[in-house]
């Protein structure tokens, strides 16, 4: 099920940020991404994106310059540089409080990570 274009707007307006395009367009064609042979979602439901990133930078634990958007299943999300705009999937460390390494631009990261099913 895709997400009708006034809920992103809604969340954006909620979060305070505008969704990156290629981030925005991963969410008009689909609600998340489960991936079933590892029973997680990849990327999160707009709803869990917009929960989860509130208390993330409430608490401090994310900086507000990315925007988690899923995870790899061990709970370190993926995220994207908000300033950037363009840039690419970067995998968040909570234990290190870093950005653990650099998943590439979306396309590399949605055949990599999410493959048919986007």
């Amino acid at each position: 099920m895709w997400v009708e274009p006034e809920r992103i707007v809604e969340v954006e307006t909620q979060l305070g940020v505008a969704l990156p395009p290629p981030l925005r367009s991963l969410y008009e064609h689909g609600d998340g991404r489960f991936r079933p042979d590892g029973q997680w979602w990849v990327v999160w439901p707009l709803n869990r994106l917009l929960v989860d990133n509130l208390d993330a930078w409430r608490r401090g634990w994310l900086p507000r310059s990315l925007l988690a958007f899923g995870d790899d299943g061990t709970g370190n999300p993926f995220c994207v540089d908000i300033d950037e705009g363009e840039s690419d999937v970067l995998r968040w460390n909570w234990i290190d409080e870093a950005v653990e390494r650099s998943e590439g631009p979306m396309a590399d990261f949605i055949a990599e990570w999410i493959g048919d099913s986007a």
